[in-house]
Parts: structure tokens; sequence; C-alpha cells
């Protein structure tokens, strides 16, 4: 082992220890299966549904730090390996050496800064919301280039013609007031005084 990795052996070494420490803790978490066996009640049936949200909602925080932990113990494993075989501190992809201050940052640091920014999803240039890249129109939307063929606009415009509907009349629709507003029947707009004076007496 190159005696210049020694620092970083030691700082290996602890983060093992504290991660099997709080493994320890979480050690029966993948023995339940169900949500019944993980509060150990015969039934959920009797508790209020915020109760089991809120119980359902610690489960799959504790199983996600579980994993968490999981996944960085198998790295410091794989590092202090690295470090035994004399392979400790080389990026593993360019094969060049990794920086000391990565390394004391993140000590079992597989890749070089420049090798893990490749391997991270770069950020993306669409001017709108990335989720509408999966909407079919917004694909096909051709409005910036000159082109003619029927694009994503003219799907919408399709769609947007379907929203005037003949038997509405759109001016007695937009011209609610504060007695109408909200009103779904024209018997919901009959107020109580109107109501008592229909009763017989």
């Amino acid at each position: 082992m190159n005696t210049k990795f020694i620092r970083h052996r030691k700082q290996l070494d602890k983060m093992k220890k504290e991660l099997l420490d709080q493994m320890d803790v979480t050690e029966g978490l993948q023995e339940h299966q169900g949500l019944r066996d993980a509060t150990q009640e015969l039934s959920v049936i009797d508790n209020h549904p915020a109760d089991i949200a809120s119980e359902n909602y610690e489960r799959a925080k504790d199983i996600s730090l579980h994993e968490k932990n999981l996944l960085i113990l198998r790295k410091v494993d794989k590092a202090l390996e690295r470090m035994d075989l004399g392979l400790y501190g080389v990026c593993e992809n360019c094969g060049k050496t990794i920086p000391a201050d990565r390394l004391d940052a993140i000590p079992y640091a597989e890749f070089c800064i420049h090798c893990k920014r490749k391997t991270e999803v770069p950020p993306h240039n669409y001017p709108r919301p990335i989720e509408e890249l999966s909407l079919p129109f917004a694909r096909s939307y051709m409005g910036d280039k000159d082109y003619t063929g029927y694009d994503g606009e003219d799907a919408w415009q399709d769609v947007a013609q379907y929203n005037k509907l003949n038997h509405v009349y759109y001016e007695e629709t937009n011209d609610e007031n504060d007695e109408t507003n909200g009103a779904v029947e024209d018997t919901d707009r009959i107020s109580n005084e109107e109501y008592r004076d229909q009763l017989p007496d």
C-alpha cells in the first residue's frame, strides 16, 4: 500500500465502521415484507389513514437510507480493495491520477472529476420544461423553423377547435356576477330569504 494514502485509509476505515453501525440499527428492515409486518400490528384497518401514511412514509425513508448506506459501503469496500492492489487514486475510466482534494472530499471516488462529469446527465438546453419532451405535440413543434407540414402546432389548433361548442354561448358564461358566481344550477341562485317567502305561514 502506498504510504501517501494512509490518511485516506483511515478515512475509509472510519466511514466503513460508521456505515456498519448505522446498518446494525436497520438490520431487520429487509425482513419485513408488508406494512403489517413492519408495524407489527394484526390489522391496520382500525388506524386513522394518516397514521398508516406516516408509517408508510417512515418505512420508505428507512429503506431508502438503508439502500444508500449499502451502496456507499460497497464503494468503500471497493476503494479499500483497490488500495490493497495499489490501484487507489487512479481514475477507472481514463487512468489519470485523482487529485488529493477530491479523495479528501470523497475517499471512495472511482473517477476523476472530468470523467465523473461525463457520466452525469448533461443539462438540457430546451427552452420549455423538460417534461414537455414526452408530449407528442411538443416533440413535433416546428414553429421556429420554416416547416409547412402538419406539426404539433397544427395538432394543438385542431384540438382547440373542439373547445368551441355550438350549444354554449360564451358571452353568457363570461358575464358572471357575484350572484351567479359558483352557482351550478338555477335553484342554487335562490337566496334563503326568497326560499322563506315561498314557505306557507
